[in-house]
């Protein structure tokens, strides 16, 4: 698959939940990456795809990251961000993407706990578990997990003394 395809997939895939707010950003097209907006011209919640490998997914001003060569990145790439862990196909990025911003779609941030579970294999960045708590209207009854990622939605902020 070429990269324009990959990206035509995206559309076609989040156009029928988006609509008009979907854009795609490729006023240049010989660069390698493009921005795929899903929120029309706020810009506030969208993905950059690089390459046909990696994504970062932008949304209430958290980043996930999906990278097939994970192993390769260090703390200063990933600090402060979501790293999905775990070895990726570039086949398998595409589902998990537009699955997350399905499940993002409509909610707002409140708060992440992070867990350190280790290092990675270069010993320059160290692994995590991720419990993201988000606020939505409809909430689903199941927490939304991806791989060392979990999602829990509420229709309300918490009360105080209720932890993640």
């Amino acid at each position: 698959m070429e990269f324009h395809a990959l990206i035509q997939q995206y559309v076609d895939l989040l156009r029928p939940h988006f609509g008009a707010l979907l854009r795609v950003d490729d006023s240049e097209e010989e660069k390698e990456w493009v921005a795929i907006m899903l929120d029309g011209s706020e810009e506030e919640f969208f993905f950059s795809l690089y390459g046909m490998d990696c994504v970062h997914l932008y949304w209430c001003n958290e980043c996930f990251i999906l990278d097939c060569h994970r192993e390769s990145l260090v703390s200063s790439d990933t600090y402060g961000e979501i790293v999905l862990e775990g070895r990726l196909e570039p086949q398998q990025i595409p589902p998990m993407v537009v699955e997350l911003v399905l499940r993002l779609r409509d909610s707002r941030f409140l708060r992440k706990r992070e867990v350190v579970l280790g290092w990675t294999p270069s010993g320059y960045d160290t692994i995590r578990a991720y419990t993201i708590l988000a606020e939505t209207p409809h909430p689903p009854r199941e927490p939304y997990r991806l791989k060392n990622i979990t999602i829990q939605f509420c229709k309300t902020p918490l009360e105080t003394g209720r932890n993640i």
